[in-house]
């Protein structure tokens, strides 16, 4: 299925238009994706807990729902994962379409930054919506193409789907010495290689959402 893009890659270029920050190859897009979808987006995710409300609340070992999941059946609950994700592209087309015209958006301009990734044929399939609860989050370190069956994703992505408290949630960089906080709309994509090794910080007073994912070279 070909991509409408949400924006042209001349409007993404047009820093009236387009509020961007590229740095150690991390792009960021302020505010990019509209608040009202955000709110629609996360509406939807408590829907689809709540109304999967009794396997949600069963042991992870006997988790029974295919497109919800706790984060701790990830690695066997070795990772401390504490969170909770459902997969946008296996629930809900229409939404998972309007994420793809955003990520196109995004990614056109992070190719336009860095022109060998024109030669890379990649495309990106599974979209994760993840919430994370207060007390909650992924603090191990890590990159996203560590693990030989991971080894194609070429690029992360993450939308911020609500703000989030400062000093809470961040995604912080190890190598890089940065982090970045949680902003409603904001589009986030970075190498999947050990040079962006990264964690989610913890979050204390109130939920986070995000959505996140990974450019598979092809």
């Amino acid at each position: 299925m070909n991509i409408q893009p949400y924006r042209p890659l001349e409007l993404m270029l047009d820093s009236k238009l387009t509020k961007f920050e590229c740095n150690d190859f991390i792009g960021v897009w302020d505010s990019f994706v509209p608040a009202p979808f955000c709110e629609t987006i996360i509406k939807y995710f408590e829907d689809v807990v709540n109304n999967r409300s009794s396997i949600i609340e069963s042991e992870f070992s006997e988790y029974e729902d295919p497109c919800i999941t706790p984060g701790e059946m990830h690695y066997d609950g070795a990772m401390n994962r504490k969170d909770l994700s459902i997969s946008i592209n296996y629930t809900n087309q229409r939404f998972a379409y309007q994420v793809n015209q955003f990520l196109t958006s995004c990614v056109m301009h992070y190719i336009h930054e860095f022109d060998q990734l024109k030669k890379v044929r990649m495309f990106s399939s599974d979209i994760k919506m993840q919430k994370t609860s207060p007390g909650g989050g992924y603090h191990m370190w890590h990159y996203e193409n560590a693990a030989a069956s991971h080894a194609q994703r070429e690029l992360t992505w993450m939308i911020y789907l609500n703000d989030v408290p400062m000093g809470e949630g961040e995604t912080e960089f190890l190598y890089q010495r940065k982090r970045y906080q949680p902003k409603t709309g904001t589009v986030v994509i970075f190498p999947a290689g050990m040079t962006h090794v990264h964690k989610g910080n913890t979050v204390l007073t109130t939920d986070k959402y995000i959505l996140t994912g990974w450019y598979i070279k092809v």
